[in-house]
This record gives C-alpha cells, sequence and structure tokens, in this order.
C-alpha cells in the first residue's frame, strides 16, 4: 500500500509541474459580434411586451425569391406584421400586445431620411406607453436598421410628438 501512494505521489509530482510557467491576462480585444440571421433585408423586427410590460423584439424572417433576393422587407410591410398581431410562436414565449385589434386597417405610413410619420385609423392619445413604444421601436429599426429613426404617430385625435426608441 506505501509503495502504491508513493507511485500516485511522484507520478502526480511528475504530471503536475510540466514546466509552465504562470502569465498575466492577456488582453485580446472586446467581444466577438455576431451576425443575426437572416441578413437585414430578409427579416422584421418586431417588437412586442413581455409579461413584465418590458419591450423584446422578436425577429421574423423571410426567404426572398429569386426576383426580390435584394429587396428588403418594407417598412409598411413590418408595421402591417406588428399591427396584425402575434405569431403562435411569439404567443407562446410569453410576448403580448397592448396594440388594440383592427389597427391594421387604413394604417398609413410616410418616411424620410430619419423620420417616420405613422397614422392611424385610431386614437392614439389613449394608447398605453407600451403600444406608442411598441409602434416607434418597430418603426425606428425598420426604417434605418438601428433604431434612431425619430417617429410620429398621428391619430383621429391629433399628433403625439416625435419619440425615439
Amino acid at each position: 500500500m506505501g509503495r502504491v501512494l508513493a507511485g500516485c505521489a511522484a507520478a502526480s509530482a511528475l504530471l503536475t509541474g510540466c514546466g509552465v510557467q504562470a502569465s498575466d491576462v492577456i488582453e485580446a480585444g472586446g467581444p466577438a459580434t455576431v451576425p443575426v440571421y437572416p441578413a437585414y433585408k430578409h427579416r422584421a423586427v418586431l417588437f412586442f411586451l413581455d409579461a413584465g410590460g418590458r419591450l423584446t423584439p422578436a425577429v421574423r424572417s423571410f426567404v426572398p425569391d429569386l426576383s426580390s433576393a435584394d429587396v428588403p422587407v418594407s417598412l409598411p410591410k413590418t408595421l402591417a406584421l406588428l399591427l396584425t398581431g402575434l405569431s403562435d410562436e411569439e404567443r407562446s414565449a410569453g410576448l403580448h400586445t397592448d396594440l388594440p385589434p383592427g389597427a391594421e386597417a387604413g394604417a398609413e405610413v410616410k418616411t424620410a431620411p430619419g423620420t417616420v410619420i405613422i397614422r392611424l385609423p385610431l386614437d392614439v392619445r389613449p394608447l398605453s406607453d407600451g403600444a406608442r413604444r411598441q409602434l416607434v421601436c418597430t418603426a425606428a429599426f425598420a426604417q434605418d436598421g438601428d433604431g434612431t429613426a425619430k417617429v410620429t404617430l398621428v391619430g383621429d385625435d391629433g399628433v403625439l410628438p416625435a419619440a425615439v426608441c
């Protein structure tokens, strides 16, 4: 038994002292960035609310046909998807919307560089903060890809001040 323990101790000493010297932490730059698939032009980023009322992005992808491979998903199409509501997957993930049903009928979008105007066929002042943020962030990201566009909501009851995501 003593020989076995001595042999294990000797083997352990040999294996742990392999001559590797300790070193300091080596800086190698920031974290890696990973592109989100599908590519920007083949996805729509919609914003819904989680159970705590926090704005949460949901990505819907589109497989382009050969004739439209370079045509991005349009802002009006993205907005129509948001106003139509959640997919089964989004709903099962616990997301919900504060947008009223029927808002998609008659919604209009006008754009200029860095700005979006959304005309809805309803009163916009009573919309909850969550509903407003859903509209603003979805439109802002669809307009410029980085969410910096200013978005103005217009309804039957007037115009809300421009907002950013």
